[in-house]
């Protein structure tokens, strides 16, 4: 049991860690160092994974029907599987895979074949869930902003549809990249303020339990001004209900409060961005970010209860506890015996009875039993209501709890907003990848399609949803089928992926990692099975739009409904002559992989020296390489496009290269990759090509075939000097084998700089021979002269070249090309 419990992590590593882990806190923050520290990272996700936590305790209440203390348990439990379930599984995950970028990427890279159909499954959910993250926040939003201006109540659909538009409209304009310090700086002062703020409550909550007279006055407020449409209480004492009654919303209200462990996919899926070492960054915020939403959620409930507060559709639970704190504590207080009743107010509370309570379209509260109440009773409890409200109202006026809520109100309305962001960014990064696979089409590769796209679903869909409660059994089962697939791939991780990470399949390490992944497995599974008992009315919608996803991506992947045979593919990307025509997505996957591979192995020979000897900027080489091997210039490190004409929205692109998203795209970069030699061998090609261009331009001047000294003899002198490190036998059979020919741009761009290279180079070394040509034309030397020519080579040593000046210095070899080529001349 021993090899369960213990670590996967080296003693080493956990030491390095240790003394890492102070720096990698705060790295980060001022968007330096190499990348995301646990801050910054918690932070740049706050936005998806706490704002949705400020509707988990609404979630939690509406779920067990209003009794407080069946959803407190409901959340002691969830959190029990959160932490011990899933925070291990996804740490194991990020240790062996920490720039996976999400559960489909994680199973693609370390889970066995069998289970690879699993990916397809997360990215379709993923990209639902993305889009129902952007209805939630939109909806969320525009409620929250009900707190400032609750005249704009009948608005409020309209504006969430604003709001949604808006941060589209901002992402694609700046690009997904440049919106990174947006996200740093409202989810730090979201993450900042509510742990202050919620501190606060929960103190209040506990000193002062008699302040629960204001939450009817606070609701009955929200009801009259529209922005509360439902409120759903306890008909009666906990201890009145029947056990299969207290089972049944106890497992309700851990499917609803699911909701608020949304955003917990969103860290690894980020880790891609964060500070080296990754699984330390990814491991610390993982631990940090669960305690943090278990943490506000008990106080949230803690609060709730002891203020008797239900569940108000529309209206966050944690507005009304910020309120009841600002009007108690920092503002002037409402004193339940000082507040007066007016004739106004009864008279209001009439006209509400006639309006809405005989109407049925806002009963006061709904739940498992309500109780009509006649008219006068109506009457005398609403017109209280409306005092207190009133009463709230002055309390509150020109006080610092004015200015507290109107904060809180703005920074959640504004975290709402950018957890849109991280459902542009997060759902558009999981289509990338999956175009990157090639099951979607490849203009998704562009980050600013996949958002376009989301946003126009759920601007559709907006309307049609219009409360949060209403989607959340939705949302729901995407990010729990994220925790199911993840902690999956975690225990049935492949050997090789193990003794990468030098853990033996069979020891005790890989043991401790594998246990991680089932006990994530219990805890998702756990929380699957209660999403399909107690939400089951979501499964038809959720399957289907799952299926269609699928399908399409199936589609794209094989270019229509039959499979096609990826090793035949492959084969076919890898010996392709010139351009190549994808036949379906999958081929044009192991295509853009090919090209990565090619596009890396050159820019590691430029980094480690390789082609120096050449002389040329590396940009010629990119283009050269790019000509020739059908690669993207995208995929340089450094890219060539021409000024002004480089597209844009190529985020993943521009990151360090990582492992490619499956096992055979892998092989396609890396037999790619291995062409380096081949990649050498065609830039010699073309280098020679060009001073080969310019020894046949120029030795012309120097020809003198009537007195001995014909082509071949000052093309030998010009070859020797200019490649004194080549066997010349070697040069000049490749020189004698040269057509010079009009090649494409791409190609004599960097011919033209080698050309010129040698025009600089021969004047230089060539003054004795020339001087020696000259001499010998005016009968001053003799023509037999063989010349020694001292030539320093790339690497610093001196070189001693043979120059025969004339066709009388050629030794008596007529097996010899070169002698063969001269005597012919001559003869000719």
């Amino acid at each position: 049991m021993r090899g369960w419990f213990g670590s996967y992590v080296t003693d080493e590593e956990a030491r390095l860690a240790r003394r890492a882990l102070p720096r990698l806190l705060f790295e980060g923050l001022l968007l330096g160092g190499t990348g995301l520290g646990v801050f910054a990272l918690i932070f740049e996700i706050a936005a998806d994974a706490f704002s949705v936590a400020a509707y988990q305790t609404l979630l939690a209440i509406h779920g067990a029907h209003g009794y407080h203390l069946i959803a407190i348990a409901a959340f002691i439990v969830l959190s029990a599987m959160l932490y011990y379930g899933i925070v291990p599984a996804y740490q194991a995950g990020s240790y062996l895979r920490p720039s996976a970028g999400g559960s489909g990427p994680l199973v693609e890279s370390i889970a066995p074949a069998r289970l690879r159909w699993l990916s397809w499954v997360g990215t379709s959910l993923f990209f639902l869930d993305a889009i129902l993250t952007i209805i939630i926040s939109a909806i969320s939003a525009a409620d929250v902003l009900m707190l400032v201006l609750p005249e704009l109540a009948a608005y409020r659909i309209l504006l969430a549809e604003a709001f949604a538009l808006f941060i589209m409209a901002v992402l694609v304009l700046m690009g997904p990249r440049r919106a990174v310090p947006l996200f740093l700086i409202g989810g730090g002062a979201f993450t900042i303020f509510t742990l202050f703020a919620l501190g606060l409550t929960a103190l209040a909550a506990g000193l002062h339990p008699e302040w629960a007279f204001l939450t009817d006055g606070i609701i009955r407020r929200l009801r009259t001004a529209r922005v509360v449409e439902h409120v759903v209480q306890a008909a009666g004492p906990v201890t009145a209900l029947s056990l299969g009654t207290i089972a049944f919303l106890f497992f309700r209200s851990m499917s609803s409060a699911m909701l608020g462990f949304s955003g917990y996919e969103v860290i690894p899926a980020s880790g891609k961005h964060a500070a080296r070492p990754k699984w330390v960054v990814i491991r610390t915020a993982l631990t940090l970010a669960a305690l943090f939403l278990i943490g506000t959620g008990m106080m949230q409930l803690w609060a709730a209860k002891r203020w008797n507060i239900p569940a108000t559709e529309g209206y966050s639970t944690l507005l009304i506890e910020y309120e009841i704190v600002a009007v108690q504590w920092m503002g002037r207080g409402v004193d339940p015996e000082a507040i007066q009743v007016t004739p106004e107010d009864v008279e209001t509370a009439r006209r509400l009875y006639e309006e809405e309570y005989l109407a049925a379209a806002l009963l006061p509260y709904e739940g498992l039993a309500p109780e009509r109440m006649d008219k006068e009773t109506f009457v005398q409890e609403t017109a209280y209501n409306l005092a207190m409200a009133r009463a709230i109202n002055e309390a509150l006026r020109g006080t610092p709890g004015a200015a507290f809520l109107v904060v809180a109100g703005l920074l959640l309305a504004i975290i709402l907003l950018l957890a849109q962001g991280g459902g542009y960014v997060g759902g558009a990064a999981v289509a990338a990848n999956a175009a990157r696979l090639g099951r979607l089409p490849a203009v998704f590769l562009d980050d600013r399609v996949g958002i376009v796209a989301i946003w126009g679903v759920a601007a559709v869909l907006i309307p049609i949803i219009r409360q949060v409660t209403v989607v959340e059994a939705y949302y729901a089962f995407g990010f729990v089928s994220a925790f199911v697939i993840s902690s999956t791939a975690v225990y049935f991780v492949r050997d090789d992926v193990l003794q990468e990470k030098g853990i033996d399949p069979r020891g005790p390490r890989a043991r401790a990692l594998r246990f991680a992944g089932l006990r994530g497995m219990i805890a998702s599974y756990t929380m699957l099975v209660i999403l399909v008992i107690m939400k089951y009315h979501a499964l038809p919608a959720i399957l289907l739009a799952g299926a269609a996803l699928i399908a399409w991506q199936w589609y794209t992947a094989n270019g229509g409904w039959r499979r096609q045979d990826a090793r035949t593919l492959l084969e076919r990307v890898l010996s392709a002559q010139g351009n190549l025509s994808p036949s379906c997505g999958l081929e044009r996957a192991l295509e853009d992989a090919r090209q990565r591979g090619i596009a890396q192995a050159l820019e590691d020979l430029i980094e480690h020296g390789a082609l120096l000897k050449f002389n040329v900027e590396n940009d010629r080489f990119r283009r050269l390489i790019a000509y020739e091997f059908r690669v993207n210039p995208r995929y340089f490190r450094f890219q060539i496009w021409p000024e002004g004409s480089k597209p844009s929205g190529w985020a993943h692109e521009d990151e360090e290269h990582s492992d490619e998203p499956s096992l055979l795209l892998q092989e396609a970069y890396q037999r790619a990759y291995e062409q380096k030699p081949l990649l050498l061998k065609r830039i010699e090609y073309y280098s020679h090509a060009g001073i080969f261009a310019f020894i046949q331009n120029y030795c012309i001047n120097w020809i003198d075939t009537a007195r001995g000294r014909p082509a071949a003899i000052v093309q030998q002198a010009m070859l020797k000097v200019l490649f004194p490190g080549t066997p010349f036998p070697q040069i000049w059979e490749e020189f004698r084998a040269y057509q010079h020919r009009s090649y494409p741009e791409p190609i004599w761009q960097f011919g033209r700089q080698r050309y010129r290279w040698a025009k600089d180079q021969w004047p230089n070394l060539s003054d004795r021979i020339t001087t020696v040509w000259t001499l010998q034309d005016f009968g001053k030397m003799p023509r037999d002269l063989v010349l020694d020519v001292p030539v320093r080579t790339r690497d610093g040593t001196q070189r001693t070249v043979h120059i025969y000046t004339n066709v009388a210095a050629l030794p008596e070899d007529a097996r010899d090309p070169f002698v063969q080529a001269a005597h012919a001349e001559v003869q000719a």
